[in-house]
């Protein structure tokens, strides 16, 4: 059965962030995400952009990840200066899950609930 974006079990792309551009996410700051148009991108996003629901981001290799909803995959310009060329891009909607300590909240409910 494959992960579509309607499916009990959405598909979502993991991807790490620099502390500064995960910053800018946390403040709202930052919609969209840029990723080079290489075969390992178009593999893991553009050859499924209708199958991914959702993106995780790290703050580089730390425990603290948010989750933000994909509204929409497509390629363009980046607007940032020294970005030249097409990029895949994600349009992100809100967070809709924060672990600043990387604790999965209901993993360790259910730890303790002894389950």
């Amino acid at each position: 059965m494959s992960a579509t974006k309607n499916s009990v079990h959405p598909l979502v792309v993991h991807l790490v962030l620099t502390y500064h551009w995960f910053d800018e996410m946390v403040n709202l700051r930052k919609h969209v995400e840029y990723r080079a148009m290489t075969p390992h991108w178009k593999r893991l996003i553009w050859d499924r952009r209708d199958e991914i629901a959702a993106a995780r981001f790290s703050r580089g290799y730390t425990a603290e990840t948010i989750l933000r909803s994909v509204i929409g995959i497509d390629t363009g310009q980046c607007p940032y200066d020294g970005w030249e060329g097409d990029y895949y891009r994600l349009t992100l909607g809100l967070i809709t899950e924060h672990n600043p300590d990387g604790r999965n909240r209901e993993t360790e409910t259910t730890r303790r609930a002894g389950r």
